[in-house]
């Protein structure tokens, strides 16, 4: 088993045209790592275009069966467990840039699940995805998704931006470099070794797509781990990615999703 600092574990649907700049990206800064690109099948060229830039920049390149953003993931961590003894493994969407990556930081933080300052082209803030497990709000976007009523959805979403967007201007303006949250957002987390070893594979196979941020809050939080934030890392989010080329009902896609998760969360609760 090969002895690693970082694994890199990027699931590509389509999307060949961002992940050599992910690439170019990780490989500005002197960190030890690996990198293994799952490729969702669509059709022979996208494959072959994924597997021909793994190969110039020799990455890992595994071809599986397209069943969600949450089974590629998983399949990754599993290679990741088996090939190497690595400190952290993260979870990237190949439409990233990393700006800022100080691994220092990230060795105060063993024993939790990270995530770094993101920013969007239009330079909107996604992280945290929630800062505080706040159960009412998650049952009013749940009963707006299952009654599709907007009012209630937006109204549940509204409150939960209100509160991240005060959490970030006292973030912003304090000198600590990490912060507690409670929701990651999921285009780019990194795991610390002992947590995976703890909670095993950490993604719902039975969310195709969408809401795999709260369903790891809540599973981290069944674990008594903690969720960070952390300025000592930061990448930008080009949101460019498999979602706009892809052909799924996107608005369907995170109603089962989010109904999925919430249900199978909080039906006992």
């Amino acid at each position: 088993m090969k002895k690693v600092q970082f694994v890199f574990v990027i699931v590509v649907y389509k999307n060949t045209k961002d992940l050599e700049e992910l690439i170019e990206s990780i490989n500005k800064f002197s960190i030890d790592n690996e990198k293994i690109i799952i490729n969702n099948y669509y059709d022979n060229k996208t494959m072959n275009e994924c597997y021909s830039i793994a190969k110039k920049f020799e990455c890992i390149f595994i071809n599986i069966e397209n069943k969600g953003y949450g089974f590629g993931n998983n399949r990754g961590i599993e290679y990741a467990n088996k090939h190497f003894d690595y400190e952290f493994l993260i979870i990237s969407n190949p439409d990233i840039i990393i700006e800022k990556f100080e691994k220092n930081e990230l060795l105060k933080l063993k024993g939790s699940v990270v995530g770094p300052i993101i920013k969007t082209l239009n330079m909107k803030y996604q992280n945290p995805y929630w800062y505080l497990n706040n159960k009412v709000c998650e049952w009013i976007i749940y009963q707006g998704y299952k009654r599709k009523s907007k009012i209630l959805l937006y109204f549940g979403i509204a409150i939960n931006k209100i509160i991240r967007e005060i959490f970030l201007l006292i973030f912003s303006k304090s000198k600590k470099i990490n912060s507690k949250v409670f929701a990651l957002h999921g285009s780019f987390v990194i795991f610390s070794h002992d947590v995976l070893e703890k909670v095993g594979v950490p993604y719902d196979e039975e969310m195709f797509l969408f809401a795999e941020e709260a369903h790891l809050a809540h599973m981290l939080l069944r674990n008594n781990i903690n969720s960070y934030i952390t300025k000592g890392v930061e990448v930008i989010h080009k949101e460019d990615g498999s979602l706009k080329i892809s052909n799924i009902d996107i608005k369907s896609e995170i109603r089962k999703s989010v109904l999925t998760y919430y249900e199978k969360w909080h039906k006992n609760s």
